[in-house]
Order: C-alpha cells, then structure tokens, then sequence
C-alpha cells in the first residue's frame, strides 16, 4: 500500500513542519517535532491553550515548526484548553527558538503584581480578605440594629 506524503504538503501548524522541505525530508521516521522524527525539547511553558498557541505563532513566524503538549499532570481531557501546555521543538530548531521567544517576551515586569494578586486571592478564599469575615459582619449589622432601636425608644420616651 503506498504511504501518504500529506505530512509534506506544507501544514502550517503542528508536527507536520512548514512546507520548506523539512517535514520528514531528512530521512528519518517523519515523525512528530517539526521535522525529520528527531528529538523533542520543550522550550516554552504556557498557563492555557490560548498563550501556547500564542507562542506556537510567534515560533511559526520565524519558520519554527513546534509542538503543544498539555504539562504532566493535566493531560486529561476533560481540562479541555485549560491548563498549563508546554511548547516542543526538534533538537536542531532549539537554539533559535529560545532566541526568537527570548526576544519576543518581555521580561515578567509585572510578575510582581501577579504574585500580589495571587496572595490576595488565596487570602481571599481562606477569609482573610479587606473587609471582616461574614460572622463579624452579621455581630456588626446586629449591634446596630439594637442601638438603632434603643437610641429610637429613648427619643420616643423624651418626648
């Protein structure tokens, strides 16, 4: 049965490379990494399908074929685009694609913010946020209906 040579036709996205004779025309396996079946490194990590994707585009720009993958421990369906991804590479495109993604990121210039903020929402979902916790409001919301009350009876007793 002949095999198909659809892997070369020039995909522009995946393990199928980019259509300028290196999807399987090095004579290896053709198999996945971009590139003649050889040895995939992982070069970038995403926190959700949408900025690996974003990074895969950035690498496709330069002529750097890459591979998504879902990072250990979130490879399970039922997460769908959610979850950390990690982008791979063929052995051979490493070098460039680290320069082209070092190039194209900004250092994390507000990681600081993001850490902040990530502290505030696990103060947050432990009920150590900004504002008192729902019991000591309730005791708070009580204690002023009662004075409420008492400073309206006092007036209402004077006059």
């Amino acid at each position: 049965m002949p095999s198909s040579t659809s892997h070369k036709s020039g995909h522009s996205r995946g393990a199928h490379g980019t259509g300028k004779g290196d999807g399987g025309s090095h004579g290896g396996g053709g198999g996945g990494g971009g590139g003649g079946g050889g040895k995939l490194v992982k070069v970038a990590f995403a926190r959700n399908q949408a900025e690996a994707e974003l990074l895969q585009g950035l690498l496709l720009d330069s002529g750097i074929p890459s591979v998504l993958k879902r990072a250990g421990g979130f490879d399970n369906p039922d997460f769908l685009a959610a979850g950390p991804h990690d982008v791979w590479v063929n052995v051979q495109h490493e070098e460039e694609a680290r320069r082209v993604l070092a190039e194209t990121m900004v250092a994390d210039e507000d990681e600081g913010e993001e850490r902040l903020e990530l502290a505030e929402e696990r103060q947050l979902a432990r009920g150590e946020g900004a504002g008192p916790s729902p019991g000591r409001l309730a005791l708070w919301v009580l204690g002023a209906a009662i004075a409420a009350v008492v400073l309206i009876w006092i007036l209402y007793e004077i006059s």
